[in-house]
């Protein structure tokens, strides 16, 4: 905890204009301590940025405006430059940015051109009308409900969501009699299928642990890609399973959005059991669609002998996890198995080989079949030797090099996945992930193919951690066993992370969808970073959108914007943009 005397020594420097400028991580927060009663306005800019440039005199404006004077706002601005692995932690999309801080906590962050000063306006009113104490002039702190710092409810950490943008909190009630509540839903519990099998005396003990929660119309009980504890069973309401695409623009879609409506449950039925049971995020998001009582069932109020737990065996019954992935919209279908045939027949079909009447494949071109040919006859003279002066034969030298790009390949994947500490056990990001590999050249997929089969060296159709280790090694990428592990265990699916006498494996198809997701996002990654003049991790949405459509352009007769934002001089996180246009989570 930094003392007053940190707080002093690391305080910005105060401008003849009026703001703050913070130079560095430490000056931000030593701000934030010295006002935790005011609110911390706060403009994120890089200085060869044009919308920064534009965005100055008016954000200066506001500050020398006089209906801003006697309010409790303090004005800052912080440089990206030397701060770039900052600026993306405390979550900086794009630039210029605005974002409000309270009691030290982030309370908003939105990006913020010349031509969205009306909206930093109005967020500014709104924010000191709902917030500000009209007699002490001080931010209250029980209106702060922070994205970062909000605390758990009363039996889930996804409840504290529904204190967000949405709507209030729900809270148990003292108006509403819990056990007249249990009594009278006792025997439909009792009919739900994770509850039948237990005793009466672990049933009774259940329901005594369970809260009874309260959602108006809008709260937002639970949120798609979060982790989840709580079973809920609706006494009385209904509400509305929303999911979203994997394709959002993060700069344009509201906070608020959860996607469209794909199913609603009513009275008497049950949600939330799918990430108890798998371990995986929120498959989708959940809303009270009119004013809704639950009972809440917190994970570990759950014996260890029901699937709810977490601790009891998997859950294998095939038609029931099916049953269970419709009602959340997961849908595990073989996308790659459906598409094959149909994008092999395109294929062939747009290539027309010596006639319009015969467009058929060629070999070693449109597949991978050996491509015959014939050996021209030579004489013996034509036969001499070829000299070579780096003491090997090119014959053994090439196939080497090949093998070392593979592994590189392998090793920046794992790089990837480290890097990110993603998870892929959730069946629509494997879903996601196989749509990736349709897009893959042929040459591409051969190329992974054989990476799988260089480290897959028992030719068992999976990939263990004494082989991933062994591969590291013959390159001197050497890694920790906790590493190889964490690796093991957030690529694979959970069905497949480890099999009966507990080894850890990979199966091809997770290979197979992670190298396609990395070798897109390196794609991305690396046409953007040649934009990048100043290594900020930003470019401008103009030169994004012009490098996109050039792209397209070859391809299509659509001239229409890829990106759509109004200030084009904008800068946006490149990185954050690849994972978006590869529909990965954002970091």
């Amino acid at each position: 905890v930094a003392t007053s005397n940190d707080v002093s020594i690391n305080m910005p420097e105060l401008g003849d204009d009026g703001v703050y400028h913070i130079a560095d991580e430490e000056q931000h927060k030593a701000l934030l301590q010295a006002f935790p009663e005011k609110l911390v306005v706060m403009k994120v800019f890089a200085p060869w940025c044009r919308a920064c440039k534009g965005l100055e005199p008016k954000f200066n404006a506001i500050v020398r405006d006089p209906k801003y004077g006697k309010l409790p706002i303090i004005w800052a601005d912080l440089t990206i430059q030397h701060n770039k692995e900052y600026i993306k932690k405390i979550g900086v999309l794009a630039l210029p940015t605005i974002q409000f801080y309270a009691h030290a906590k982030r309370v908003d962050t939105f990006p913020c051109g010349p031509s969205k000063v009306p909206i930093l306006k109005r967020k500014l009113a709104q924010f000191v009308n709902e917030n500000v104490d009209a007699k002490t002039l001080q931010v209250r702190e029980t209106a702060i409900a922070s994205p970062d710092t909000l605390s758990e409810s009363v039996s889930d950490d996804e409840s504290s969501e529904t204190v967000g943008i949405a709507a209030p909190a729900a809270s148990p009630t003292s108006s509403i009699d819990k056990d007249k509540i249990l009594q009278q839903q006792k025997t439909k519990l009792r009919t739900i299928p994770f509850f039948m099998g237990m005793l009466e005396s672990e049933f009774e003990e259940v329901l005594s642990k369970a809260n009874v929660l309260v959602f108006d119309s809008g709260n937002i009980i639970m949120r798609e890609g979060n982790m989840g504890r709580t079973f809920y069973f609706i006494v009385s309401g209904e509400v509305e399973i929303c999911q979203k695409t994997s394709f959002e623009d993060p700069l344009t879609t509201p906070p608020t959005y959860l996607g469209t409506v794909i199913n609603r449950f009513e009275k008497g039925e049950y949600f939330g059991e799918r990430a108890l049971i798998t371990g995986e995020p929120r498959a989708a998001s959940i809303r009270a669609s009119s004013k809704t009582i639950c009972l809440a069932f917190d994970r570990d109020d759950f014996p260890p002998s029901c699937v709810l737990s977490g601790r009891a065996a998997t859950f294998e019954a095939q038609e029931e996890m099916a049953a269970m992935n419709e009602r959340y919209g997961v849908f595990l279908n073989e996308i790659s198995a459906m598409n094959d045939q149909q994008y092999m027949q395109a294929l062939s079909a747009s290539q027309t080989r010596g006639s319009v009447n015969k467009p058929f494949e060629i070999d070693g071109v449109d597949n991978d079949r050996d491509v015959p040919f014939e050996i021209e006859t030579t004489t013996k003279e034509d036969l001499s030797p070829v000299s070579t002066t780096i003491g090997a034969d090119p014959e053994t030298i090439v196939p080497l090099l090949l093998r070392f790009k593979l592994i590189r390949l392998v090793t920046r994947c794992f790089d990837y996945i480290v890097a990110n500490r993603l998870r892929f056990g959730d069946a629509g990001g494997q879903k996601r992930r196989m749509l990736l590999v349709n897009l893959l050249s042929i040459g591409q997929q051969a190329e992974i193919r054989d990476a799988y089969s260089l480290i897959d060296a028992d030719g068992d159709g999976e990939i263990t951690l004494y082989e991933l280790r062994r591969l590291m090694e013959s390159i001197g990428e050497a890694r920790s066993d906790e590493e190889l592990v964490d690796f093991i265990q957030s690529s694979s699916s959970s069905s497949m992370a480890s099999e009966d006498d507990g080894k850890q494996v990979i199966t091809y198809r997770d290979f197979f969808g992670i190298m396609a997701e990395v070798e897109f996002y390196h794609l991305f990654l690396e046409t953007f970073r040649v934009l990048d003049r100043h290594d900020s991790g930003f470019v401008r949405a103009k030169d994004l959108d012009r490098v996109l459509c050039g792209i397209r352009d070859l391809v299509t007769d659509d001239r229409k914007s890829i990106i759509d934002v109004e200030d084009t001089d904008m800068m946006v996180d490149y990185e954050q943009f690849s994972r978006m246009l590869i529909g990965t989570a954002l970091t």
